[in-house]
């Protein structure tokens, strides 16, 4: 009988990009942020675009992403704004936001509680993203 990937040694490689599409989707639509005088800054719609991979090398397993995400943001149905995060990249957490919003008071209210949730987000994208993939990429000897 012949080992195809003895001890999981050979490269693994695993198209995660509908994985993330989904995650993204799914986390931004639980992100719901209470704002002053009882409004709550929520996503509307997400677009994900980019590449997503889970790999394995060598029995370790990594990760390697280059996401460019924009997101609708309502406060109620007369605000609307959007959140651009242009390069969302595994190597570098210290990520670009752009922001869209002709109402000062809404761009600061963005700053002040949507903005640090989101961040908080998209620091557990890397952890969630091995979590649930590396797990595949082992084959059994």
């Amino acid at each position: 009988m012949a080992v195809l990937n003895p001890n999981n040694w050979h490269w693994i490689d695993k198209n995660t990009l509908p994985w993330s599409k989904e995650y993204f989707n799914q986390k931004f639509d639980e992100l719901c942020v209470a704002v002053p005088e009882e409004k709550v800054v929520k996503v509307s719609s997400v677009v994900v675009k980019g590449d997503s991979n889970v790999s394995q090398r060598k029995g370790k397993p990594i990760c390697y992403y280059d996401l460019h995400l924009t997101m609708d943001v309502l406060l109620d149905e007369d605000n609307v704004g959007s959140v651009e995060i242009p390069e969302f990249m595994h190597d570098d957490m210290d990520f670009e936001i752009k922001m869209n919003c002709s109402d000062a008071e809404i761009r600061d209210q963005l700053n002040k509680v949507f903005i640090p949730k989101l961040m908080e987000l998209m620091g557990q994208y890397q952890k969630d993203l091995l979590e649930e993939h590396s797990r595949d990429l082992q084959m059994s000897n």
